[in-house]
């Protein structure tokens, strides 16, 4: 058996190939989504949506996760400093998927001379050896990075990176929601309005899951009681190199299939997410981490047409099913949240802020409140490289 790290060298080494790109102002979005898993494909077309609508007259370069070590060297070699690198969101920041973080450092390494944006995630880790070692070379390869800038989707999340990254003022921690939650449904492919009908059960069957079989029994036998049907589906439809044809196609359908249901049960956070895009009213229950419970409580507590429900609150399921399928559906034309929700990263006055808004460059560090603000005026803004005068930052 070859050994993963020799299998990696020999990919980049054998399968390189060359990426040709767009001239002009370019926007960066690595590890895009080119796989079966929804949830991140919508990740992948929210950012790329939010991307245009803040830099309108700049190109947007995805590069898709599986082609990253094929074409690192070849973006490289063409990159300019005044170009912005954004890395994907989601939930895959930390020990849990290893090598979706490994590919992330690799792209912080590659790009010292870049603003890098890592969009809204959720960190995973452990009480294990292993995942202190995994938090260990995050905190080391980041902090290594003279202009990077960690957005946190949940205050679980955003408080262990501020832990981690304390000693580090380099390293600019911020705190906004999933970046889905900025869509409209027709701004992920779909514009439908379906009649709905039925319930339809999206639950996981993978590491993170942690309901028990006797818990799924009894929520199934709640969900039957109401004679209403039941639909059996999930947010993973497989297969690997997609192209952004085939990606469209997938994350648009099941738009339509959330769209058509009359109550959506899930223990995925796009789930819950793309029931909420859709207009679908939702219950929400707990997996074997905290980003969807946190998510709720941080953003979506007060959304009529979510309710979160623990396990030990399932004897209350019967009349929280009845109120959910009686509830007033959501209008999928506006996004979940109200995008004001996106300015928390600007609400203190600082002094960079007023220079920037005067237009003027700022002698220090990019702050996460400036960042976000520049990010919502737009392309001349974001894309000025406002840097501390030092030699090695070029």
């Amino acid at each position: 058996m070859v050994p993963a790290g020799l299998k990696r060298l020999l990919v980049s080494i054998f399968c390189e190939r060359w990426l040709e790109l767009p001239s002009g102002p370019r926007v960066f979005v690595l590890l895009a989504a080119d796989y079966g898993n929804i949830g991140d494909l919508a990740i992948t077309a929210a950012q790329r949506n939010f991307i245009a609508r803040a830099a309108p007259s700049h190109h947007i370069v995805p590069v898709p996760i599986s082609a990253t070590r094929e074409v690192i060297r070849s973006l490289r070699r063409q990159v300019v400093p005044g170009d912005l690198v954004t890395i994907i969101g989601g939930g895959n920041m930390g020990s849990l998927y290893p090598d979706i973080e490994e590919l992330r450092q690799l792209a912080i390494r590659t790009f010292p001379n870049n603003r890098i944006v890592c969009f809204p995630q959720s960190l995973d880790w452990t009480q294990s050896p292993e995942s202190d070692t995994a938090l260990a070379r995050i905190t080391a390869t980041y902090s290594k990075h003279p202009d990077i800038h960690v957005f946190a989707r949940e205050s679980v999340s955003r408080d262990k990176l501020r832990a981690l990254f304390a000693d580090h003022a380099n390293v600019h921690i911020g705190y906004v929601p999933d970046v889905v939650l900025n869509a409209s449904a027709a701004e992920l492919g779909f514009d439908g309005r379906p009649e709905p009908s039925g319930i339809l059960l999206c639950m996981r069957d993978d590491r993170e899951r942690s309901l028990a079989p006797e818990q799924l029994a009894q929520l199934r036998k709640t969900l039957e009681d109401t004679a209403q049907g039941i639909t059996v589906t999930d947010t993973h439809a497989g297969g690997a190199r997609l192209d952004e044809a085939h990606c469209a196609h997938l994350l648009a359908d099941k738009l339509a299939q959330f769209a058509g249901a009359r109550l959506v049960v899930t223990d995925r956070l796009h789930g819950m997410i793309l029931s909420l895009v859709a207009g679908t009213p939702c219950l929400v229950l707990p997996n074997s981490n905290h980003k969807i419970r946190q998510t709720w409580q941080d953003w979506l507590c007060d959304v009529p047409q979510l309710r979160f429900v623990e396990p030990e609150q399932f004897p209350e399921l019967p009349a929280v099913v009845d109120a959910l399928l009686a509830a007033p559906r959501r209008d999928p034309g506006l996004p979940p949240l109200d995008l004001t929700q996106y300015d928390s990263l600007q609400l203190r006055g600082t002094h960079e802020l007023e220079i920037l808004r005067e237009g003027r460059k700022v002698p220090g560090f990019f702050s996460p409140e400036t960042y976000w603000y520049a990010f919502q005026r737009g392309p001349r803004n974001l894309f000025r490289k406002l840097r501390p005068e030092r030699s090695n930052v070029s």
